[in-house]
């Protein structure tokens, strides 16, 4: 496996936990800064969608973030699933 710290297939990773946890939750980006705001957190919209698209924010905007969506608990199995995937579009 690759090192992965800050690598463009981690962001990706990533991205694709948080969106698909906001779709699954039917969360929009303005739902999430309001959740955020609630744990007092200030996020604008348009600078946390960049920040997740990109997939590159810090540990305790991620871990709000993760609370903002009340994810109870975060399987470590599944970002390796979904790593996986990244890896193996990019080796395509």
């Amino acid at each position: 496996m690759a090192k992965l710290f800050d690598s463009p297939q981690m962001r990706e990773t990533i991205r694709r936990l948080i969106r698909s946890r906001m779709a699954y939750k039917g969360m929009e980006y303005k739902d999430l800064c309001r959740a955020l705001a609630d744990l007092g957190v200030q996020q604008n919209e348009s600078n946390l969608r960049s920040k997740v698209n990109n997939g590159s924010l810090g540990a305790q905007l991620f871990v709000y973030i993760l609370m903002a969506m009340d994810l109870r608990a975060l399987e470590l199995d599944q970002v390796r699933e979904i790593l996986q995937e990244v890896e193996e579009v990019d080796e395509l």
